[in-house]
């Protein structure tokens, strides 16, 4: 039996996951909770601290911001799959506080591994509590750089999805750890292509440009030369707010095909395939500049 915690049910598998099931049924005041596990909890701000918390979001909205350099995103692929399909069941992963528009013939399922008010379910990527064959769409942005073992996860997104079903992915390529120890991997174009080779392409390209990833990468060169976290948290808004111009430079570069070798994230959106590509298929997706070998 899984627990249910404020509403929500916490379906994790406590054998294969890095989070337990201890970390949303215990409360702050228990022992042995440690920081991570009151911030898996995901817990309301008391009423007091709800005003500070609203004036550092706008402020945020201010300073940690991207420039648009990409051609595609995931509400355009919740539009496409409602289109094609006359009632269409969309899982989103990760989901955090994102919400996509309610459509008449459209019925969203929100998971993620924090318990607040957005999450449907509590879940892990690894193992969907979910029977084969159940959605036609499954939406996960910034989602699988986060997971131990991606391509375990892009199986268990195929597994749940009905014949001929999509998939949207966004992962980071040029950029720096986030969420600290909760971030594990980075994919090339390429890279990202191959783990979903069990889809058919419908669009694919650059979620974030080279001139963002240059703006993070120079933001944390300069808090790599501090440790008190007082420090670096004004070092990283001053940094943010120098860079700002920086990332103007995506409005070009989105549009040059060699910019995805220098990408700052990509994304995926294809269909469910009867068979996977090969390697050797997998490099006619290639879209860069960095060319190695003489082509005839």
């Amino acid at each position: 039996m899984f627990p249910v915690v404020d509403g929500t049910p916490v379906l994790i598998n406590d054998e294969n996951s890095v989070f337990a099931i201890a970390d949303f049924t215990k409360s702050r005041k228990s022992a042995g909770i440690s920081v991570d596990t009151i911030r898996l909890r995901g817990e309301a701000p008391a009423s007091t601290d709800r005003l500070r918390a609203a004036l550092r979001r706008a402020a945020e909205r201010l300073i940690y911001f991207s420039v648009n350099a990409s051609d595609w995103s995931s509400e355009k692929s919740v539009e496409y799959v409602a289109e094609a399909l006359p009632a269409a069941r969309i899982l989103v992963v990760g989901a955090g506080d994102k919400r996509y528009p309610d459509l008449p013939n459209v019925r969203y399922t929100y998971t993620d591994v924090i318990l607040g008010e957005g999450a449907d379910y509590v879940c892990d990527l690894h193992d969907l509590p979910f029977p084969d064959e159940s959605f036609d769409a499954v939406i996960a942005v910034a989602v699988l750089e986060h997971v131990a073992d991606p391509f375990r996860c892009a199986s268990e997104i195929a597994r749940v999805l009905r014949p001929g079903g999509y998939v949207y992915s966004v992962t980071p390529f040029m950029q720096q750890v986030h969420m600290g120890r909760y971030d594990f991997t980075r994919f090339t174009f390429l890279g990202h292509r191959r783990l979903f080779r069990h889809f058919t392409q419908v669009k694919a390209g650059m979620a974030l440009g080279p001139a963002g990833a240059l703006a993070w990468s120079l933001e944390y060169f300069c808090l790599s030369f501090f440790s008190r976290s007082a420090t670096r948290k004004y070092v990283r808004v001053a940094v943010k707010l120098a860079t700002a111009p920086i990332k103007y430079f995506d409005r070009i570069l989105a549009r040059r095909e060699g910019a995805l070798d220098a990408a700052g994230g990509v994304y995926f959106f294809g269909t469910k395939a009867d068979r996977p590509i090969s390697d050797r298929e997998l490099l006619k997706f290639y879209r860069g500049r960095d060319v190695v070998y003489d082509q005839e």
